[in-house]
């Protein structure tokens, strides 16, 4: 259990009396103001609790907990203060987020008592990350082996549309890149509630019918549907339901983009879906870049220079490993189909090695044998 507080105050003489009464309970650091207050985060990283008188020169108590509240978000902050008005408690609890407020003078045990109180509530916040960092992970994971388990193909692109969405993102030096990221993994995760003649139709390259073409159409709002439930991923479901909005017609429209409206994830979306299936055709990254360029009233010309500066560093030619069966591994790429000793085409060239497709891979090679080496890039 993390029992780390730190306590700020500009009088040495309290500090020294507050760590004699509470080291043997509590694993006490002290700061002599907020500015090294802030240097003790940025090197402990990880208190619990975080107390703070407010009457302190150059920087106050409620301006420290305002920065603690950014660059130590979990830790639980409490003011120190000998007097109490109303401005000061209201600013407090606003601009620090403080969980207890306390007037000096203070007796030991019911600063104990304040800081046994805070940490309970620590153990609640790090409990309920916890519980949402596994629930996300173990959400992300089914979905993924849906995907790759019911569409091979589609995954294949989707996994594709993660790494270039990635590079944007990073280009663009967005904050949330992992949001980005889950975006473009799933921008396609609607198809699987789409009847898999259209898929495999639209697969192949084939002109839908109009009846076909409005069923394939609600693949993006079915995504959004199957993931806005989950926590943490309100945000990504959002931003795939709005992935095929046209850049010019909102802006057109609109004096200022509203992100909730329209997301940047989904206008990188836009691009990236775009993009790809260009080179899906066969065409490289230059031509696909050109053939965007033709219609820029769909993208927003920050993206589509963030890509074209990605696609004039990228290497056109990748180097290809050959591998033992045995050796092959989740999140390796195929460069080449894996076949067996009859040739038929166990999974195609181009699909990332997931566990769902690792495992039927083992599988098979138990009742059929197995061409090598594997060939897959390096």
């Amino acid at each position: 259990m993390n029992k780390q507080i730190l306590l700020v105050d500009d009088d040495t003489d309290i500090l020294t009396a507050f760590e004699r009464n509470l080291k043997r309970k509590f694993e006490i650091v002290t700061a002599s103001s907020g500015y090294e207050g802030i240097e003790k985060i940025k090197e402990y990283s990880a208190f619990a609790v975080i107390v703070s008188d407010y009457n302190m020169p150059k920087m106050n108590g409620i301006e420290f907990l305002s920065v603690v509240r950014q660059i130590s978000p979990d830790s639980v902050r409490v003011m120190l203060t000998g007097f109490a008005d109303l401005e000061t408690t209201i600013d407090s609890v606003n601009k620090g987020n403080v969980f207890r407020f306390i007037t000096k003078p203070v007796n030991a045990d019911s600063l104990i008592s304040v800081l046994n109180d805070c940490l309970s509530q620590y153990q609640l916040i790090t409990a309920e990350h916890e519980l949402l960092e596994k629930t996300l992970k173990g959400s992300i994971k089914i979905l993924i082996d849906i995907l790759s388990f019911t569409s091979p193909v589609v995954f294949s692109q989707s996994s594709r549309h993660r790494k270039l969405a990635k590079k944007i993102a990073e280009n663009l030096q967005l904050k949330k890149i992992w949001e980005v990221e889950i975006a473009a993994l799933f921008s396609e995760i609607g198809i699987i509630t789409i009847p898999s003649e259209i898929v495999d139709k639209k697969i192949r390259g084939e002109q839908l019918n109009a009846d076909e073409d409005k069923i394939y159409q609600t693949s993006a709002l079915n995504g959004k549907n199957l993931l806005k439930h989950i926590p943490r991923l309100e945000d990504v479901a959002n931003a795939i339901g709005l992935k095929d909005k046209n850049y010019k017609e909102y802006i057109n429209s609109h004096d200022v983009i509203d992100e909730s409206d329209y997301p940047v994830t989904s206008r990188i979306l836009k691009v990236v879906i775009d993009f790809d299936s260009y080179l899906e055709k066969g065409q490289n990254e230059l031509d696909a870049l050109k053939n965007l360029k033709l219609t820029p009233e769909k993208y927003e010309p920050g993206i589509l220079d963030a890509l074209e500066r990605i696609v004039t560093g990228i290497k056109t030619e990748r180097l290809i490993r050959f591998i033992p069966f045995k050796n092959l591994r989740i999140s390796m790429i195929l460069a080449d189909d894996i076949k067996d000793d009859k040739g038929n085409i166990l999974l195609k060239g181009g699909y990332e090695i997931t566990d769902v497709l690792l495992l039927r891979l083992i599988n098979a090679s138990k009742v059929r044998t197995i061409l090598e080496p594997i060939k897959i890039y390096d």
